[in-house]
């Protein structure tokens, strides 16, 4: 069995607007698996960038624990790849690919490749020397993602990374995604509106309930990797699919 990498049990969180508090999380349990592709999906205001925000320090948990288990041979720990690209307009694209190396202590040499082969991995070296506000939206998006990528974290956390990208990019994406991590397979929580993202991209699937509690279940996707061009009918992707759609409708009752 694939070690655990994160640990959470009994997990809550809220918010203190006010002077009047009101739970976000409470008594969730999660396994993350070392090396894998766990998604999480559930509804609008349910939790799951919290949870993620959790994950990389950003927040404090109110109970319960998060543990990270075993010893890493990166630099950080996770990385954070938020839904709106949050690029320094007063940067050009790669600067903004390579921030985590430029504020670190690499050489200059070895962060100009560090810069130039993810700005190059994700597609936009043609645009790399121009400033984030002469892109396409999708395209900040995937410089965003370029940035997670390019930082060198055990863990990298993706918050719907791929919404405001247009549905032939999200496929070329997602098979760029597949043979990036086939290539460097690091753990990826991976938060998701798409059921079917989820399905073709994750090893194990989460759902949230709508209100504060624990996880509805977790699904294991019973498909082989890599998956590119994988079909819906397949019959482990399939099933999951079922599954998922039918623990969002649980969620709601």
């Amino acid at each position: 069995m694939t070690p655990v990498i994160i640990r959470i049990r009994g997990l809550g969180f809220g918010y203190q607007p006010t002077g009047a508090g009101f739970a976000v999380l409470a008594r969730l349990d999660l396994d993350i698996r070392k090396g894998s592709v766990h998604a999480i999906v559930g509804p609008n205001g349910c939790g799951k960038s919290t949870l993620l925000r959790i994950i990389a320090g950003l927040e404090k948990t109110a109970t319960g624990s998060l543990e990270f288990l075993g010893a890493t041979d990166h630099e950080n720990r996770t990385a954070l790849v938020f839904q709106n690209p949050r690029l320094l307009p007063w940067w050009n694209v790669e600067r903004n690919i390579a921030i985590g190396s430029e504020f670190s202590d690499k050489p200059r040499d070895l962060y100009r490749k560090v810069r130039d082969f993810n700005t190059r991995r994700v597609g936009l070296d043609s645009v790399g020397g121009r400033p984030p506000h002469e892109l396409s939206l999708g395209q900040q998006t995937i410089a965003g993602l370029g940035r997670g990528l390019a930082h060198d974290a055990e863990i990298l956390l993706l918050d719907e990374p791929f919404a405001h990208l247009d549905a032939m990019t999200r496929r070329r994406f997602y098979e760029e995604f597949e043979t990036h991590w086939q290539v460097d397979p690091r753990t990826v929580v991976l938060v998701t509106h798409d059921v079917d993202e989820a399905v073709n991209l994750a090893d194990r699937v989460s759902v949230m309930g709508r209100g504060p509690g624990p996880l509805i279940d977790t699904v294991e996707v019973d498909a082989d990797r890599p998956r590119i061009g994988i079909s819906p009918a397949h019959p482990g992707i399939r099933a999951a699919t079922t599954w998922v759609w039918d623990a969002l409708e649980r969620s709601d009752r």
